[in-house]
This record gives C-alpha cells, structure tokens and sequence, in this order.
C-alpha cells in the first residue's frame, strides 16, 4: 500500500511577482534505462542511503525497500538541493509501490528506479537542474548516461516573465545539445498560433553496455560518451555562455545482447496529455480557497498564512482532498493513491499512482488567464473497464488486437469527455505519445506495420462524437519518432470561429 508523508514545516518560495502566473509547464522526462528490470538484472550499486533508513523503520514504505533501487534510492534531501536549483519545493510525498510521487510548490515529479519526470510551472528554471540531476544519477545510483531524453512545452502565455534558457525555445535547445547528443526538435502546430515544441534524443544503447554487454566485451561503442558526473560538473548554467551546439553521430549500430531490444520499453508507455485554456468562470470558482474568490481573493498577507501563503499545513490537503472527491477527479482514477493540495488564494495539484502508473493535475483559475493540465500513463484500454467493475484492480489491455484498439478509443474517448466536463476549457491541446512495440523488421513482416496502422487510427479519435458538436478541431499532427508515435490536437469550441 503506498504512503503519502506531508511536509509540514516546509516555506514555500512565492511565485507571486507582480503580474500574471505562467499555467503552462515544462515537462522533462529522462531514461537511464529501458526498464526498471534493466536496473534490477545490472544490479547497480546502492549508494542513496534510502534503503539503509527503511531497514530500520516501521512504516509501511519499509516493505518496498527491496524496490528502491536505480533513482528511487535517492534520498529526498538529495532531490531538495537539486530543487532548489529549479526553484521550487516538495510539498508532500506519495511512496508508492513501484514509483514515487513528489507534489511540488509548482506542479509534479515522478521518480521509478530507471526514469525521472520533472514537470514545472510558472517562472521555474526546469533545464538549470538537469546538471545536478545527471550527477546524483551518476554518483549515487551508478548511471553510466543518459539513456533517452523528452523535453516539451506549449506555447507560453507569458514568455518575458521567463528566466534563464526559457526565454526562448532555440536557447533551451543550445542548452540541452550541449547534454544530449544526435537530438531532434520540434515545433508542432501553426507558428503564427498555439503550438507545441518538442525535443527528443534516440535510444543510446551505449550507455547499457558496462553491464548488459558483459557477454560481449569486444563490442564498444563507436564515439566513448561523457561520464556524467564530468559532464554535469563542466556544464556553465549561464545563460550567455551556451555553446555552439556540437553534436556526434555513430555510424556503427551497438545491439546489447540481452533477452528483449532496449531501445523499446518493457511495457506500453502511453503518456496523455490534455492543456486547457479559457476555463468557465464556473470551473474556475471551484479552485479557490474557501476564504477567497474570484471577485475578492484573500491577499498574500492573510491570517490565514501568517508567514507564507503557501507555507504547508494540513489544512491544504484536507480541502485538496475533499475538492477531488466533489469534482469526481478521485473516482477518475480508481484504485490509485491520491494526493492532493489547494493552494490561497487559488491553485490546486494533484498527484496520482497505481502500480507503476501515474497521473497529475494542475490548475491556474484565474479567469484572465486560467489554464488546467491533465497527464497520465494509465492503461487506457482498461482504464473503462476499471471504471466498471467491483473490482478495481481488474483490467484489460489494449492496442494488441482490432477490438483492443476499439476499447482503448472508447476509454480513451471517455476519459477525455469527464476531463473537460470537470475544467470545461473554451481550447484545448491533446498530446497522444504511444510506444511502438512492433518497431523491428520481423514485427512488421508479421504485420506490425498493420497493427500500428490500427493503433494510429484509434490514436486519431480522442473525441467522442457528442464531444465533436461541441468542440471543432482545427489542428491534428501524427509523428512517427524513433519507438514512438505522436498525436498533436488542438480543438476549440465551435463559437468561438
């Protein structure tokens, strides 16, 4: 059973700077390994210390210490100073049985064994702690690279208020490139309006083979890569000094020989991502502190708050908690452990696991620039049939037959609709990431090219057909990258012509 442990003397730095609050976040995601049975089968070393505590504890995470290996050893103190850099603090956090959930003062982390998301809003500086996040990798849990790397955003409402590389999109690339190699970036969606940027590496199978390639010690990599922890150490996090991005290509092809292809993960990998702007004055309202409104938001300097306004108390999760159950966003998730926060005078996160599944939730109510963001990697094909059944650990899997991917369309149809019904945006951005496990030669003279094909297709209809007289559709984008395939769709309410 996963344990939520809160912070309760925690200061939050205020993000409340004269102006508006930036809504939109930056999303990284960073694999060290396929898969979390990649971490365990290399047996890395366990430095973190996190283990150690639990062997000596009580609580219930003490049970699952034999699974805080890889990332989830380290310790969160170790995370706080990395944090720190990002500019912002952990709020509470939910220890779950295969991943672990950090709530922030803006917006989520998620930690397994072998993967780390990082998601931040407002004018946090996501890209200055990737340098730090590589050494901890490097240091305490024996990562000898960076396996695969995601970065991504919408469009900023409000980029002049950025700082450091996320004033502009081309600096955080000059940024990364000098992290990541062979990398490829994207502006998806109309340049002259709302777009997303996106910034992807390919899988380096090179970085597995100190330990899955022990078998096969004559094979090495075609260009040696850069340690990390000497690599995040020579890294200048001033703006001005980025470099000219250098970038190395290898002309040889490393297959590590081990019993399933790494550059695909062990299981699905299905990431959807809905944005919302221009939420209903009703939708909004509910986002407020109880002692605030709208029209007459409590000032920073309440009673309420004496200190801080986001200084941490019990208060914060119990009205968090109870306006989950009231928007139905609790029983969105079944069976999931759910923490939750509401913020004065407004704001509201939530973090969601099961398993080694994940969801969160972020909203910005103010009605002149009001913006919400739903993300999640749940099975959507069994994500109905939980829905349904007495039994809520029951699920089905989908995208693996035609009637698979018709049951994934429909859950996935569902889940959008009781999503916009709880935020009811005027627009929307929906992003699809779907892993291709048909990606090799053999699978597609199988007929994985077809099943892919059928994957696309459900992939296309994320509206159902009561949800399509409501909204129009005026931007939709498929990307097949390298594992993956991509759906970008922007929808709108049809008045709004």
């Amino acid at each position: 059973m996963a344990a939520v442990h809160q912070n309760a003397t925690v200061t939050v730095v205020d993000d409340s700077s004269p102006g508006p609050f930036e809504g939109p976040e930056k999303l990284l995601e960073i694999w060290f390994a396929p898969s979390e049975e990649d971490v365990l089968r290399r047996n890395l070393p366990l430095k973190g210390g996190r283990a150690a505590a639990a062997s000596s504890s009580s609580s219930a995470a003490a049970a699952h210490r034999d699974r805080w290996v890889g990332l989830r050893q380290v310790e969160k103190s170790v995370w706080d100073g990395m944090l720190d850099e990002v500019c912002c603090k952990v709020l509470s956090v939910i220890e779950g049985e295969e991943v672990d959930a950090y709530l922030l003062s803006e917006s989520s982390m998620f930690v397994w064994p072998h993967k780390i998301i990082l998601k931040t809003c407002g004018t946090t500086t996501l890209l200055l702690g990737i340098p730090t996040l590589l050494r901890i990798a490097s240091e305490t849990c024996g990562f000898q690279g960076v396996w695969r790397c995601f970065y991504s955003r919408k469009t900023f409402m409000f980029p002049e208020r950025q700082k450091g590389p996320h004033k502009d999109w081309s600096a955080e690339m000059s940024f990364l490139d000098k992290l990541f190699e062979n990398s490829s970036a994207y502006t998806v969606g109309r340049m002259n309006g709302d777009h997303w940027l996106l910034y992807v590496t390919p899988p380096r199978d090179d970085v597995l083979l100190p330990h899955a390639m022990e078998s096969s010690a004559a094979l090495a990599p075609a260009n040696p890569h850069t340690d990390l922890s000497t690599l995040s150490a020579s890294l200048s996090t001033t703006p001005s000094a980025f470099p000219t991005p250098r970038r190395q290509h290898s002309s040889t092809a490393i297959v590590p020989s081990s019993s399933s292809d790494p550059r695909v993960p062990s299981r699905p990998d299905q990431t959807l991502e809905i944005l919302m702007t221009g939420l209903s004055p009703r939708a909004c309202q509910k986002f407020y502190h109880p002692s605030s409104t709208p029209s007459a938001p409590i000032p920073y300097t309440s009673p309420l708050y004496p200190t801080d306004p986001l200084v941490i108390d019990g208060d914060a999760h119990h009205l968090g908690s109870k306006l989950s159950d009231d928007l139905g966003l609790t029983a969105l998730l079944p069976g999931a452990t759910i923490d939750s926060f509401l913020f004065a005078p407004c704001g509201f996160s939530q973090n969601a696991v099961r398993g080694d599944r994940y969801a969160t939730v972020h909203v910005t109510p103010e009605e002149a620039y009001s913006y919400a963001s739903f993300e999640c990697n749940f099975d959507f094909g069994g994500l109905a049939a939980s829905v349904d059944a007495k039994d809520q650990d029951e699920g089905v899997a989908g995208l693996d037959t035609i009637e698979g991917v018709r049951r994934t369309t429909e859950s996935l149809q569902e889940l959008v609709e009781r999503v916009l019904e709880i935020f009811e945006p005027a627009k929307m951005t929906i992003t699809l990431f779907v892993s291709d496990e048909d990606d090799d030669a053999d699978s597609i003279n199988e007929g994985g090219s077809d099943k892919r094909a059928r994957t696309h297709e459900g992939m296309k209809q994320l509206l159902s057909p009561e949800l399509a007289e409501k909204y129009e559709r005026v931007d939709r984008i498929l990307y097949v990258l390298e594992g993956y395939s991509l759906v970008y769709q922007v929808f709108q309410t049809r008045q709004q012509r």
